[in-house]
């Protein structure tokens, strides 16, 4: 699995280049904020784990109205429960930690909306490619021991979809929606079906960027 993240961020890294030879204007700058996420297909339910993500981006123009932007990115997901009676109050929480490659295309709509609101609205769609540099497993706030720790994936790729809205010049405002095309990790019991083949990360993320060219 590392060796298809690896020719993942490679290939997307290779577009970039690619672009670079044909554009003669980038853009770049930081993007941080919070992070909501659960793994689906561990019946925990959520989204109930908080964590956050950081990263570096650069963009250029390859159309008239999109724009492709690479990212490096440090992201916790992962899952919680929260203790009620349904579950026995069950206090569980899964930490992983990710350096994750995002390529995504930013579509400016703004010919196609009448709104003022709207004009200024950036949709953004892409891939992402992850590899795991961090996990804990906790019970009842005691670590899980490693040999308890059910197998899982140390990389996936990823689907992402969200849009932008500019605050200031500089800044803008990041609602993004993120889920695993790859599981995490098989289900409890090891079923497996054709579209499902595990456990998924889903996320939703909040922030904030700014340009700093």
């Amino acid at each position: 699995m590392r060796i298809c993240t690896l020719k993942i961020i490679l290939f997307i890294l290779f577009i970039v280049v690619t672009q670079s030879a044909h554009a003669q204007r980038f853009s770049g700058g930081l993007r941080a904020g919070i992070v909501a996420s659960e793994v689906s297909g561990d019946n925990l339910g959520g989204p109930n784990k908080l964590g956050w993500y950081a990263s570096a981006f650069t963009y250029t123009p390859v159309a008239e109205i999109v724009n492709m932007k690479l990212e490096i990115m440090y992201i916790t997901k992962g899952s919680r429960s929260v203790p009620n009676e349904r579950n026995d109050f069950l206090e569980y929480t899964f930490h992983l930690q990710y350096v994750e490659v995002p390529l995504i295309a930013m579509i400016d709509i703004s010919r196609y909306s009448q709104s003022p609101v709207l004009e200024d609205l950036i949709l953004h769609a892409g891939l992402s490619g992850s590899v795991v540099v961090g996990y804990r497993e906790q019970m009842f706030d005691a670590n899980v021991p490693a040999s308890e720790v059910e197998d899982f994936n140390p990389a996936e790729l990823n689907i992402i979809l969200g849009f932008a809205y500019p605050l200031a010049e500089r800044v803008s405002v990041h609602f993004n929606f993120s889920n695993s095309l790859t599981p995490v990790r098989p289900h409890s019991g090891g079923s497996k079906v054709w579209y499902n083949r595990g456990q998924y990360n889903t996320i939703w993320t909040l922030g904030l960027s700014y340009n700093f060219w």
